[in-house]
């Protein structure tokens, strides 16, 4: 996330105008380039806003967005400024929302820290070697061919295994019994991937090596016999293709593992009861 903003941060900077009161044409970001009432407004400030507003608008034309959002940090000023003038930052209602916003941000930066900790480079790489040493084994990055007779009933599915296996040939009985569209071609599927079929078909065609046929594999669709023509080893994903991915899961298990350690090191006594069902 940190990297995103940032390179959001510096897309967005690169397309400021560097004004007559930037020193030596460099732009620090800590130009000026509004005041209220005596406070200063900061490039910073406005190109952090407009990285906040989020994606639908980061490739709107800065021209558009510069003056307005500068407008809203005028008003936002203003308002604070008459707030706190009205004493509403020492009102009880501030202060118990204060303290909700800061316990939000501490529990954040320690979570953060503690990902930080766990997904360095080598952490990555070794998830992404272990998680190709499970991708190989498994066969699911293989693109195969296969045959598959549908029918109505677990019942009609075992008779057909019964013929194929006493030597009838596996297209002609998918011509004569297969209710499904491929019946016309033999049953034919031809070439496809484990994340093209549904996953309980995929999953039984899987599990097959060629010339070997399934047994009654259900599906939305009905009851399969599947035959596996032909198996082909694609050329597995790069880290760069899953990295986010791997992160995204290193994270999750950082903070898993974390709240795990905390809570079994902690006194934690539950006292409300279960609610009654109404």
């Amino acid at each position: 996330m940190k990297i995103v903003l940032a390179a959001a941060f510096l897309a967005l900077f690169a397309w400021v105008p560097v004004t007559a009161h930037a020193q030596d044409d460099a732009d620090t970001g800590s130009e000026v380039v509004a005041i209220v009432n005596g406070e200063d407004i900061t490039r910073d400030e406005v190109v952090t806003a407009i990285v906040a507003l989020g994606p639908d608008y980061q490739d709107v034309p800065m021209e558009y967005i510069w003056e307005p959002i500068i407008e809203q940090i005028i008003n936002r000023k203003l308002i604070a400024v008459a707030a706190r003038e009205q004493g509403l930052d020492n009102s009880e209602a501030y202060l118990q929302e204060m303290a909700l916003i800061g316990e939000e941000l501490l529990q954040q930066m320690y979570m953060q820290e503690r990902v930080d900790e766990e997904l360095t480079d080598e952490a990555v790489q070794a998830a992404y070697e272990g998680w190709l040493v499970e991708y190989q084994a498994t066969g699911l990055g293989d693109e195969v061919r296969a045959r598959h007779i549908l029918v109505g009933s677990e019942e009609e599915a075992l008779a057909v295994i019964a013929r194929a296996d006493a030597g009838e040939d596996f297209a002609e009985l998918a011509k004569e019994l297969s209710i499904g569209p491929s019946g016309v071609d033999g049953g034919d599927l031809g070439w496809f991937r484990y994340g093209d079929m549904v996953q309980e078909f995929a999953d039984g065609a899987y599990a097959l090596q060629p010339g070997e046929i399934s047994g009654p594999v259900e599906s939305p669709f009905g009851w399969h016999v599947i035959k596996m023509e032909e198996r082909a080893a694609l050329d597995a994903p790069t880290l760069q293709d899953i990295e986010p991915e791997l992160r995204d899961t290193l994270a999750r298990d950082a903070i898993l593992a974390e709240l795990d350690s905390l809570r079994e090191n902690a006194d934690v006594e539950i006292m409300e009861p279960v609610p009654a069902s109404e």
